[in-house]
């Protein structure tokens, strides 16, 4: 009896002893997938189908960044267009700031979400002689983006030598899909040569939107109420640096201007970069791409607005 309780007596002191248990702890997913940056919705009823003159207009839009680059703040912005200024009144040609939005990343499925609101006087429809007006709202984002992409590639110092030697990779072209970003980084062809090694990178723009050069000059011509973008302007991506081995390969890359921008022809781009190798034999290693640029896309909204007698 007394060695029971003894027994008994230690298994309490060693439960006692153990740390507590706590949930187990969240694991790391695959992010970096998807075409879309900045998704775009109306508000259900905000505003309602149909209106009637001297009604108030609300109008709401939910913004979400369902890619894995940050958005919103800085000069980020929405327009509103697509109406008469002379019927709906109150609403600015400035635009309204988007707010920060967190990106999705290995532990966060979900990015940032918000709204953005607009409030506009409808005037009178009957003193203009007007019986209904129908237009076509529009909502115009202008954003910065950025898109990255990592590939494992092979790099072979000395692809033609005859050996025995077994290489543990052959040099072949890696495709990538898509990273979580409208500009996707699409394919990576690897060309081995000795002691060096050519890659061919594919970008598109997979978004549905028009892509235009990185910075605020370009992001400020974006807006519907301005002169707009230039031809030489619209359908580039800047490449903010190309890596392997440890270091930037972007001077080696051809195809750039001056500013690093790439053009998009059909909406689809392909960059040349290089690496000079030291190694002499086969092996693995990260290729890592990153991409800016300026990104508009604009969701539609039918209004129609009645007079009353």
């Amino acid at each position: 009896m007394k060695k029971s309780a003894l027994s008994l007596i230690l298994l309490s002191f060693l439960l006692a002893c153990q740390a507590p248990t706590s949930g187990q702890s969240p694991q790391p997913q695959e992010f970096r997938s998807g075409t879309q940056g900045l998704d775009l919705q109306y508000v259900a009823n905000l505003p309602p189908p149909r209106l009637f003159d001297r009604d108030q207009v609300n109008i709401m839009l939910q913004v979400e960044n369902r890619g894995t680059a940050p958005l919103g703040g800085g000069a980020d912005r929405i327009y509103l267009s697509g109406f008469d200024p002379t019927i709906i009144t109150g609403i600015g040609t400035d635009g309204l700031p988007i707010p920060p939005l967190e990106p999705r990343s290995a532990f966060v499925s979900q990015g940032g979400r918000d709204t953005i609101s607009w409030r506009g006087q409808i005037r009178s429809l009957t003193d203009k002689r007007i019986d209904k007006y129908t237009p076509l709202l529009l909502a115009t984002a202008c954003y910065t983006y950025e898109t990255t992409a990592t590939a494992q590639v092979c790099l072979d110092p000395n692809p033609y030598q005859a050996t025995s030697q077994q290489k543990v990779c052959t040099a072949s072209g890696v495709g990538l899909g898509s990273q979580g970003a409208p500009i996707a980084i699409t394919n990576v062809d690897v060309q081995p040569q000795p002691q060096r090694t050519r890659f061919i990178i594919t970008i598109t723009n997979s978004g549905g939107g028009t892509v235009y050069k990185y910075g605020t000059q370009y992001l400020n011509k974006c807006s519907p109420y301005s002169a707009g973008l230039a031809f030489d302007e619209v359908d580039f991506v800047q490449l903010s640096d190309i890596t392997i081995l440890g270091r930037s390969i972007k001077q080696s890359c051809k195809g750039l201007d001056r500013d690093g921008h790439l053009r998009l022809t059909s909406g689809t781009g392909q960059l040349f970069c290089e690496v000079d190798l030291n190694e002499q034999s086969a092996f693995l290693s990260p290729l890592t791409i990153t991409l800016r640029y300026g990104y508009r896309q604009s969701i539609p909204k039918p209004l129609e607005i009645r007079a009353v007698p």
